[in-house]
């Protein structure tokens, strides 16, 4: 995506124009929060009011501007300014009755998406907006309505299935007309009716989801930006690939409903692979497909093998063997991360850092599941003392192994798809095997001395979790707080993706 046109000249109409937007705002904010006042109405009610007036009014701004400059400058300054009145408390009827950074995405996902897709993106930008506008505020207001819903709790929400209806259908309407009306480039609006709808739709199903999994406002970010490359990807691509995207949404909802019914995932796990599975299956193929499937299915299956005999060490880790959302993110969201990469810089190394991150997910779970089905004594990394099975940084021959063989199975399996000579291959394959390995032994280092360590006040033992003991509050023992095990899980990714790279550097 092209982002030159911030550096181009901005036309003198263009200041009155974005006055005139910046004004029509803050009006409507400050009578909405003045009716609110004097009406007495839930700050919810003003809330999705102006969450639905502002985004109407960003339709206008590519009609009434000719540069991106003076919107980003106001979307910058909305940004700030609405951040700092959340924690303020200054504008009360833009806030949620919950603790929410709603007021502060908005006009970020608005200047993202302005950088991203001004140059000749517009209608992506437009739709964007209008779902998360439109659709989400119908959402929100659809499920407040109705008497007894029915709710669902991902991460700490209520949502409801009416609201994610409403959300999905009034989606699928607004990214329709915009597809079908959209007047700001040559090539848009697209002929076919049917092929609108089927747009639409696609992109609706993504946007529905990333609203189900969001908390804190965040679906204010998410949104959007999903719906944008969805639909981004839909309208620059081929017809086959866009075949392979559709088949790619219906093939990673399939396996989330499978994964969750089979017990490996949470609700929220499932609906996190599903977004993930949507990236790496359609925008990949089966060069991307392939290498997670591998690490999700053997993980998975090692996971319940033994499980009589890890039980009891499951009160010692901070989740059960069901992934939820956060699990799928710390070990995938680096992967998926790098599929979007790929998709606007196709590159090979890009390709060889994805699969570093795997391997290094592949043997950081191998290791914790063989080391405690082996039994043997783990030693604490950090300085190779005994410790009990299942301590935070123990390691054991066996788990280092399994470690070592999960990285290989990991780097075997993408590579057919590598770009390379036999010979750059064979290097390429050990790189990623190393590079996973050693990603594992910074995982481990990590939980020997910053993760976040509870003790149990009735059994006195050392947890991962925040909760022992019929539901007892541990208390903090040592590390970081936010140091928990997604985030070791995370770094663990990410550390694998700069061995590869100091790798190729070197060799």
């Amino acid at each position: 995506m092209n982002m030159s046109h911030i550096f181009r000249p901005v036309p003198a109409g263009d200041w009155f124009s974005l006055l005139g937007l910046f004004l029509g705002i803050v009006v409507f904010i400050g009578l909405a929060e003045a009716l609110r006042k004097k009406r007495n109405w839930p700050s919810e009610f003003t809330r999705k009011l102006v969450h639905i007036a502002v985004g109407v009014l960003m339709f206008f701004s590519p009609i009434l501007l000719e540069s991106s400059l003076p919107l980003i400058l106001m979307a910058g300054l909305f940004t700030v300014t609405n951040f700092m009145a959340m924690k303020k408390g200054w504008l009360k009827g833009m806030e949620s009755d919950r603790e929410s950074y709603g007021t502060t995405l908005y006009p970020l996902a608005f200047l993202i998406l302005l950088l991203l897709t001004w140059e000749n993106q517009k209608v992506v930008l437009i739709a964007a907006m209008l779902v998360l506008a439109i659709g989400d505020a119908v959402a929100a207001i659809v499920g407040g309505s109705i008497p007894r819903p029915h709710a669902f709790r991902l991460i700490g929400e209520t949502k409801s299935l009416e609201g994610s209806a409403a959300m999905f259908l009034s989606s699928t309407l607004v990214i329709f007309l915009a597809l079908r009306l959209f007047p700001f480039e040559s090539r848009f609006p697209v002929d076919s009716l049917w092929v609108c709808l089927w747009f639409a739709a696609l992109t609706a199903v993504v946007a529905t989801a990333a609203e189900a999994l969001s908390a804190k406002g965040s679906d204010n970010l998410t949104v959007p930006l999903f719906a944008a490359l969805i639909l981004y990807y839909l309208l620059n691509h081929s017809l086959v690939e866009n075949l392979q995207l559709t088949l790619g949404t219906v093939l990673g909802a399939a396996m989330a409903l499978a994964s969750y019914g089979a017990r490996f995932l949470s609700a929220s796990g499932a609906v996190a692979a599903f977004l993930l599975a949507v990236c790496i299956f359609g925008f990949g193929g089966w060069a991307w497909t392939l290498p997670i499937l591998t690490f999700f299915v053997l993980s998975s299956v090692l996971s319940k093998i033994g499980k009589a005999h890890k039980r009891i060490y499951e009160g010692l880790f901070e989740k059960g063997n069901r992934r939820d959302y956060a699990q799928v993110l710390a070990n995938g969201g680096v992967a998926g991360v790098l599929m979007v990469l790929y998709m606007f810089f196709p590159l090979p190394e890009i390709y060889r850092f994805y699969l570093a991150a795997l391997a290094a997910a592949t043997a950081d779970t191998w290791a914790t599941e063989i080391g405690i089905l082996t039994g043997q004594q783990p030693r604490l990394i950090r300085n190779w003392q005994p410790v009990a099975p299942g301590t935070s940084g123990g390691i054991t021959p066996a788990g280092s192994l399994g470690a070592i063989a999960g990285a290989l199975v990991l780097a075997l399996s993408g590579w057919y798809f590598m770009a390379d000579t036999s010979a750059s291959i064979a290097a390429s394959v050990g790189l990623i095997t190393g590079s996973g390995f050693l990603g594992s032994l910074v995982d481990s280092y990590l939980g020997a001395t910053v993760q976040i360590q509870y003790r149990c006040p009735v059994c006195q033992k050392v947890t991962e979790r925040t909760h022992h003991c019929n539901g007892r509050p541990t208390e903090p023992l040592r590390g970081i707080r936010w140091m928990n095990n997604d985030m070791v899980n995370f770094l663990n990714t990410l550390s694998a993706v700069a061995f590869v790279y100091l790798g190729q550097r070197l060799l």
